[in-house]
């Protein structure tokens, strides 16, 4: 669940990023994926990677799993629903947003 305003626009973000959208797409695709395998998926530096991926785990988009020396990827599928779910409570409402108007 996204409890403020400010973890959802801090979650939107970072999926605002075309690069990390189609990251989040590949990884959702997938199921889980190590962060080489992502890396294998794009062409991008290591670094440049690792700065996104980053961003979308600090997000709570990507959830990490170590195993050994890799970090394997899963989407947070409960965050997205939580998201779309946000978007249309707080922006979607005919009600609210004639209410507000007024």
């Amino acid at each position: 669940m996204i409890a403020s305003d400010r973890e959802l626009v801090r979650a939107l973000r970072a999926l605002a990023d075309s690069n990390r959208f189609r990251m989040v797409q590949v990884v959702a695709a997938a199921g889980e994926l190590s962060c080489g395998q992502i890396h294998e998926m794009f062409s991008l530096s290591q670094p440049t990677i690792s700065h996104h991926l980053k961003i979308l785990s600090e997000a709570g988009v990507l959830i990490a799993r170590a195993d050994a020396k890799h970090r394997f990827l899963s989407v947070n599928q409960e965050l997205l629903e939580a998201i779309g779910e946000a978007v249309v409570a707080r922006l979607g409402s005919k009600a609210t947003t004639e209410s507000e108007h007024r």
